[in-house]
């Protein structure tokens, strides 16, 4: 899957907009450059630590999916679209094959699906796997990243995953609350370096 990405835009005319920073003496900018610089700090901890309301991925694998530009008008935050392995949430044997807990509202049972450490990487550790006739009834959240092993008996196995960071980023209205967040810190942050006495 592709990455995704969106894009606080008009950052610098809404800083203007703000009561009293048209007084400053360089007209706001250094007001609205720190400003600028705060959005891009806190952002990608405000997406991830949402994310992971909803998803057992933990947090810091979340953030290294993330990443933030920023410039003097606007701040761009992009999820990177590699699936995760599946080993990456909380995943466990059952009688039947594998239980994985990729959100945190319940877990999903993968029949005929397994654990084990791929023979050409073994320094990754366990993975798991699934038997290519069993690829057919996947459940929700987990799917069928790469042909990567074969049995010993030389039947093709597939590497199994869970949703990719930037598929958790835009799911629902994650995007527009997002937006709602950074412009209303931003915002708030203008108001409180224009009190302080910044850029005068």
């Amino acid at each position: 899957m592709a990455g995704a990405n969106f894009r606080i835009e008009n950052l610098d005319a809404l800083g203007r907009a703000r009561d009293r920073v048209a007084g400053l003496r360089d007209g706001g900018n250094k007001v609205i450059t720190r400003a600028v610089g705060t959005l891009k700090r806190r952002l990608p901890t405000w997406m991830k630590r949402d994310i992971a309301q909803t998803f057992t991925l933990p947090q810091n694998k979340i953030g290294k999916r993330l990443r933030v530009k920023a410039d003097e008008k606007s701040v761009t935050l992009t999820a990177l679209g590699r699936y995760q392995t599946l080993v990456n949430f909380p995943v466990r044997k059952t009688a039947t094959g594998l239980r994985a807990q990729i959100r945190k509202s319940g877990p999903v049972e993968i029949p005929s699906a397994f654990l084990r450490v791929p023979a050409k990487v073994p320094t990754i550790g366990p993975q798991a796997f699934i038997r290519d006739a069993a690829l057919n009834n996947l459940p929700p959240d987990v799917y069928d990243i790469a042909h990567v092993e074969r049995t010993q008996h030389g039947y093709p196995i597939r590497l199994l995953g869970g949703p990719s960071v930037a598929m958790m980023m835009t799911e629902g209205d994650r995007v527009d609350r997002a937006i709602d967040y950074a412009r209303e810190l931003f915002g708030q942050e203008v108001d409180r370096l224009t009190e302080a006495g910044n850029g005068r």
